[in-house]
């Protein structure tokens, strides 16, 4: 995962909690786990919420439902029973405070069947799902594509629009062609023009491409069997985020992709919305794919709050290069705001943005 961190913001592992080997670090790297209830059971047992809460871990912010659910050889669910268990992700989403990914669907071929209906496609199942659970919680809709051209892949988008909800791409890469007639070149291709289009879609929420490390498809690895990486791996960390900050865009505060230690709250600030709060001395945030687009000097805002003062450092990379520390003046409040400035010097490419309290505490409602 070290390898890939610089191009990731988020990552599954098609589980509710994260692997062994990655739990104690994925956090510190800048990215975001994101746990799943892949079918019927967890461990062996049908899930219950108890069990399925218990094993998500603290920061977690969505959690995403059931794996291709109208597959046979997959999650194997049919829309009714999809909706059946869905009131129980609800009860898991609202313990943890986690926003809601549907049923993430693709077309099959073996497919599930209720009713005399068999459930093709991904509108077609969720269309039934719906139907079946008209009041419940979804917030987001995640489908799978494995279509090898980008003009395809924009009209599996399209199809989902109906729902009117942000799109997860859960999985995607070119595997719909015979194994023979996929190269490297066919995947590079297609990786290149399907980020181009991800990053800069409105509709498209987050992406995942398939897989790091999978045999399943010719050459769709990101990663060697020594955790390096591959020739394709180093083309995806080293596409632009087309859709994330570059230098000069203002950054909500509240819309980090990782942190420890802080609260989100409202604001008394011009414009509104809310705040990063309670920044003590330790806590941090992370932004990812905050682009600088060339070598040089930079000017960081912070606009802050603060009663009695702080220090701030910030980094990129997870701490692999310092930028520096700043005081952070007493404002008089915890809502009486002021902009400090900071200046760096960034050598040109695409970061994770960190901001650390060296000494607390503060408010923060956005930096750019």
């Amino acid at each position: 995962m070290q390898a890939l961190a610089p191009g990731l913001s988020w990552w599954y592992n098609w589980y509710s909690k994260p692997d062994t080997g990655v739990a104690g670090t994925y956090a510190g790297l800048g990215v975001e786990y994101v746990p799943m209830q892949w079918g019927r059971s967890l461990d062996g047992a049908d899930f219950t919420a108890d069990r399925l809460a218990a094993n998500i871990p603290a920061g977690a912010k969505y959690l995403l439902g059931f794996n291709e659910p109208n597959f046979r050889s997959q999650a194997n669910l049919t829309p009714t029973q999809a909706a059946a268990l869905w009131p129980t992700l609800q009860e898991v989403a609202r313990r943890k405070n986690l926003k809601l990914v549907s049923p993430a669907v693709n077309y099959c071929g073996d497919c599930v069947s209720e009713n005399g209906v068999t459930y093709y496609s991904p509108t077609q199942y969720l269309d039934a799902f719906f139907a079946a659970c008209p009041t419940c919680q979804v917030d987001y809709i995640a489908v799978h594509t494995y279509v090898c051209e980008e003009r395809y892949l924009r009209e599996k988008i399209a199809e989902l629009r109906k729902y009117n909800k942000p799109i997860w791409l859960t999985e995607f890469s070119c595997g719909d062609m015979p194994a023979a007639q996929i190269t490297l070149d066919v995947q590079k291709k297609y990786l290149t023009d399907a980020v181009n289009y991800l990053e800069n879609e409105p509709a498209v929420f987050r992406y995942a491409w398939f897989s790091g490390r999978n045999n399943e498809i010719p050459f769709i690895n990101l990663l060697g069997n020594s955790g390096q990486l591959t020739t394709l791996g180093q083309l995806y960390v080293s596409l632009p985020a087309g859709g994330g900050a570059a230098a000069g865009i203002r950054l909500e505060a509240e819309n980090y992709s990782n942190m420890q230690g802080v609260q989100v709250q409202n604001t008394t600030d011009t414009g509104g919305g809310q705040i990063v709060a309670f920044i003590d001395a330790g806590d941090w945030l992370m932004y990812n794919n905050i682009n600088f687009p060339t070598s040089g000097a930079y000017t960081v805002e912070y606009r802050v709050a603060s009663p009695n003062g702080g220090t701030l450092s910030s980094d990129l990379n997870g701490g692999s290069i310092q930028l520096g520390s700043m005081p952070i003046p007493a404002t008089g409040g915890w809502q009486n705001w002021r902009t400090v400035t900071q200046p760096v010097n960034v050598t040109a490419g695409t970061y994770s943005f960190g901001i650390t309290a060296r000494t607390g505490g503060l408010n923060i409602t956005w930096l750019r």
